[in-house]
């Protein structure tokens, strides 16, 4: 029925555009009258070159196009297009774009300095900067060979690494006013980004980084902590400009609420916007500055963004022509058999890759206080809040079919994931290294039993005696997510008696706390998709990271996880600058957290993309979040 419904609109949509072409083109004419049919061949004139239009259709609309702002994939599509990248995650490997790659062969440096009593260092023990202080006992990581441990003298000086890494913006980047832009860009988006006023992290500027060391007009030095390894130096200390021509004396306070920043902000990328109508479109046009202008870029004159929430509508104007390509967000996974129709058709043609996205089950496992829902208020028989213990998570992953979850919300497009990590990324643990909770709901009730929670009136609904086992399954509107959690709700309700109320948000779900539910940690069980990358997302988990007024509102631990040894080896894994520690930190780290469990890893979501035929250049990387990777590049063909 749903097919021949979007047939008929084609339908209907090719007539009124015949219809149209037909009443609303006039004839051509001359002065005289009606052209001839025939012109002399010496007043024939090349006709202009019809410029190119594409229309790229989104399920979301952006809230904010604010650089420092909510992370949101579909702020990203934007971005990328006003923005270009600092650098492209391809395939598990990494592409320069605005800066090179830095290399210690070449513009990197493993330095040896002397640090003592009064001198700040990166404390890997902890995962946070110190001041080293006399009688305090620390391990420094050393240029070459294992960390030495020290116990700090006053007057001792003590060798510890430094890694330096040079980055030099790329040869005529111009915003789009003409402003050329400068490493004055680069300060003051990192001074913008560093300043307490502006919700987002500040792990980059307070742990990661001493300091940057503006060398000339297009160049800079970012210099590590001492102390701080990773294994992706090479990248971490690149910087997206802002610009300070535009901004500099407001203050980040001021900038965050500023309307042109959110709604308009300057593109040095290859496109610049020109038209936003809320609840519609965002209208790109081609940036006339655009730094790699010269090699024909961008091959679009106009890029067109039309946001349509619902899936089936969208699906229905691929089909008429109206959009050119869906992006991912929409949650094709659940319509495949209907686009593989279209596909036979000649219509659509999609394309399927296996992605970091992994959709997953956040318990809040440390609710900010003053919340009162089921995360405070459930207790197991000991009186220990229910969701801060271990036997309660893993109850719950026993109790769902993760593969028919699979099965039911995305048609098989997508795989079940055990940890924050697919099983075919190179550095996976190996399924022998981690615990897998395959499906079990008498294992899940015998847990929930231990805890005190069993059904005592025969209702269905597991109970202490007092209080029904029930809570608020939370999400963000989206369709794929819509399916997910009434597949949930109903399986934990006949698998394991646990009754869920579904609550669905806008975009104050991942809004900044202390007022957004996910990130102020306000919520009973959350459930989305982290936007992951090539290295294995342990960071996402680490005790620097939740979410709080003393370490900030945008950090991404909103499960409130904690564990030392767990913040150990994430640290010496992202920190390990040779592959063999790196891999088995890593497995120690999937090893921690699949053991304490956390959030719960449904599947890793198959990323769909849907392009008209004829649209090339647009390219679904497994490791690029955003499709828009390659955007100056996007085209129709010949």
């Amino acid at each position: 029925m749903l097919r021949n419904r979007l047939f008929a609109l084609l339908g209907l949509l090719v007539i009124a555009s015949m219809a149209l072409a037909a009443c609303g083109a006039p004839a051509a004419t001359t002065e005289e009258g009606p052209a001839a049919t025939e012109a002399a061949p010496e007043a024939t004139e090349a006709a202009p070159a019809e410029p190119k239009v594409m229309v790229a259709c989104l399920a979301q609309e952006p809230s904010t196009l604010y650089l420092y702002s909510e992370s949101a994939l579909v702020k990203t599509f934007v971005l990328e297009a006003l923005y270009d990248n600092t650098s492209d995650a391809r395939t598990y490997d990494y592409q320069g774009v605005l800066y090179e790659l830095s290399t210690f062969d070449d513009t990197a440096t493993k330095e040896t300095v002397e640090v003592g009593v009064g001198d700040v260092v990166y404390d890997g023990a902890n995962d946070a900067a110190v001041t080293l202080e006399a009688g305090m006992t620390i391990s420094l990581n050393q240029a070459e060979g294992d960390p030495t441990e020290v116990t700090i003298e006053d007057g001792q000086k003590y060798p510890t690494i430094q890694i330096v890494t040079t980055f030099t913006i790329a040869e005529g980047a111009t915003w789009e006013d003409g402003t050329p832009v400068t490493t004055a860009d680069v300060q003051f988006s990192y001074d913008l980004g560093a300043d307490p006023d502006t919700p987002s992290s500040k792990y980059f500027y307070e742990t990661q980084t001493q300091k940057i060391e503006i060398v000339d007009d297009s160049t800079y030095k970012y210099y590590y902590m001492p102390s701080y390894t990773s294994g992706t130096y090479f990248i971490d200390g690149m910087i997206s400009p802002f610009p300070a021509h535009v901004y500099e004396g407001m203050g980040a306070a001021e900038i965050l609420a500023d309307e042109s920043v959110n709604r308009d902000p300057l593109a040095y990328g290859p496109f610049k916007l020109t038209e936003w109508v809320a609840g519609d479109h965002l209208t790109l046009e081609k940036n006339e500055t655009y730094w790699r202008a010269g090699e024909g870029l961008p091959k679009l004159d106009t890029l067109i963004y039309r946001f349509i929430p619902d899936t089936n509508q969208l699906i229905a104007q691929l089909a008429s022509g109206e959009c050119d390509f869906g992006t991912q967000d929409a949650a094709f996974e659940g319509s495949l058999p209907l686009i593989r129709q279209f596909e036979a058709e000649g219509l659509m043609i999609p394309q399927v890759v296996a992605g970091t996205v992994f959709e997953h089950l956040d318990f809040n496992t440390k609710p900010v206080e003053g919340y009162s829902g089921a995360s405070v208020s459930l207790t197991s028989s000991d009186g220990a809040p229910l969701f801060q213990t271990v036997e309660f998570r893993q109850a719950i992953a026993y109790c769902i079919d993760r593969q028919a979850v699979v099965d039911g919300a995305t048609n098989g497009a997508a795989v079940v994931q055990h940890t924050y990590t697919a099983a075919d990324h190179p550095l996976y643990a190996g399924d022998d290294n981690i615990t897998i909770y395959e499906f079990n709901p008498d294992k899940g009730k015998e847990l929930l039993a231990g805890l005190g929670w069993a059904d005592s009136d025969g209702d269905g609904i597991l109970d202490n005696g007092s209080d029904k086992l029930s809570f608020v399954h939370s999400t963000r509107v989206n369709p794929l997510r819509e399916k997910v959690t009434q597949i949930v709700q109903a399986q934990l309700k006949d698998n394991c008696g646990i009754e869920t109320t579904i609550e669905t948000y806008g975009s104050e779900y991942f809004g900044d706390g202390p007022d957004g539910l996910v990130f102020g940690r306000q919520y009973d069980l959350g459930e989305f998709a982290w936007l992951t990358g090539v290295e294995p997302p342990c960071t996402l988990y680490i005790s620097s990271q939740v979410p709080s007024a003393d370490l900030g509102w945008g950090n991404s631990n909103n499960v409130g996880f904690e564990n030392a040894d767990f913040d150990a080896a994430c640290n010496a894994a992202t920190q390990a600058l040779d592959e063999a520690t790196k891999a088995a930190e890593h497995a120690k780290a999937q090893q921690i957290f699949t053991e304490y469990l956390p959030s719960l890893p449904l599947f890793a979501r198959a990323k769909i993309l849907v392009t008209r035929p004829g649209v090339v250049g647009v390219i679904m990387d497994p490791t690029a979040n955003s499709e828009f990777w390659n955007v100056e590049n996007f085209d129709f063909e010949n």
